[in-house]
């Protein structure tokens, strides 16, 4: 059947030092339940984040990351930092970026990411797919 897709939400706090964002994530992750680790990488993210995206909570979009359209050959990238969006997409090959989880700290050229998806679309996450899947 074609048309089925995974698709993640992601957002993220970057900063410039890796001591920072330790710290960071140390905070997120006293946070017992998903939701509330969610609503705090989002405040920090408002308040630390070097990134334009703290006016919305660190939110970077929504990233295609698997279809079984045969028509999709290859992914284009959505995000400005590639390269961020290749660790993201090999986290979450990986299996080690999960919902509601801090991933991270991850270096790129922009200083220190911490990220999470926060919202997903699609009941798999298979790398079986064909077309544009991870």
């Amino acid at each position: 059947m074609v048309g089925f897709s995974h698709q993640i939400q992601v957002r993220h706090i970057v900063v410039d030092k890796k001591e920072v964002a330790e710290l960071l994530k140390g905070t997120i992750n006293e946070i017992k339940s998903a939701a509330g680790r969610i609503k705090m990488l989002m405040r920090l993210a408002e308040k630390y984040s070097l990134c334009d995206s703290k006016e919305d909570g660190g939110n970077l979009g929504w990233i295609e990351l698997g279809s079984d359209d045969p028509r999709i050959k290859h992914y284009d990238p959505v995000l400005n930092n590639v390269e961020l969006e290749k660790v993201i997409r090999q986290g979450v090959k990986d299996m080690a970026l999960n919902y509601g989880e801090v991933f991270g700290p991850v270096e790129t050229g922009e200083g220190f990411h911490l990220v999470m998806i926060t919202n997903e679309f699609g009941s798999e996450r298979s790398t079986a797919f064909t077309g544009s899947a991870i």
